[in-house]
């Protein structure tokens, strides 16, 4: 009824979506699924294993990462909308579906117990005026009936982008950049951000939450760039 009297528009063809979030089915059926994937990272993994070599020989301090898309054509001109304006079309596009997945991906008693939304600097966050992954956390968790904790993590150190440095620099770029403002009182807890690139973010975000109380970290991303 709430679709009929409210009918979405689609943010990609500009059609009638026929749902109550702006994304048809048809755009969304061509977004490439990420399959096939280490259980711990998400990269790529063919041949039926959990995970990948990498993660074997130096775990990361997360356990699990949720990465339902790849990083691809339609994909990105969702969330890169999640990043311009003020996101929340796209926000409760990604929060439906990666609470979708998580739903998919764990039993009901086995979702971790709050979302950790990656935080920006204050700088940032006042240059653009909003989180986009606060934003992605809070559709997804009230989709999952779960807390959103957006003022348990922060980042207090000015990195230049990601994007703009090389794989080898990303992980010293934000080595250090986050701390818990407020004890983690939750024992398993999933950072979300947008896109998964190398791992860099994740890994500092998560050795700051496991610092701060968290007992187990799991990263939840829409993509994994790959």
């Amino acid at each position: 009824m709430l679709s009929n009297l409210f009918p979405g528009i689609c943010v990609l063809c500009r059609r009638r979506s026929r749902r109550t979030i702006d994304l048809c089915s048809s755009c969304e059926q061509a977004f490439e699924r990420n399959e096939q994937v280490c259980h711990v990272c998400a990269a790529p993994l063919p041949g039926g294993e959990r995970v990948c070599g990498r993660c074997i020989a130096i775990p990361p301090p997360w356990t699990h990462t949720l990465a339902p898309f790849t990083y691809a054509q339609p994909l990105t001109g969702v969330i890169e909308g999640l990043k311009s304006g003020n996101g929340l079309r796209q926000a409760r596009i990604l929060g439906a579906l990666l609470s979708a997945s998580a739903e998919a991906a764990y039993a009901p008693d086995e979702l971790p117990d709050a979302l950790v939304p990656v935080p920006l600097t204050r700088r940032r966050l006042r240059q653009r005026g909003f989180n986009q992954a606060a934003l992605l956390a809070r559709s997804t968790a009230r989709r999952l009936g779960l807390p959103s904790l957006s003022r348990h993590l922060a980042r207090i150190r000015n990195t230049p982008p990601q994007r703009s440095l090389p794989r080898s620099a990303r992980l010293t770029n934000v080595r250090a950049a986050f701390a818990v403002k407020r004890p983690i009182a939750y024992r398993r807890v999933a950072l979300v951000d947008d896109v998964s690139t190398t791992g860099a973010t994740a890994h500092a975000a998560s050795t700051a939450l496991l610092a701060g109380g968290a007992e187990e970290v799991h990263v939840w991303v829409a993509a994994k760039a790959v």
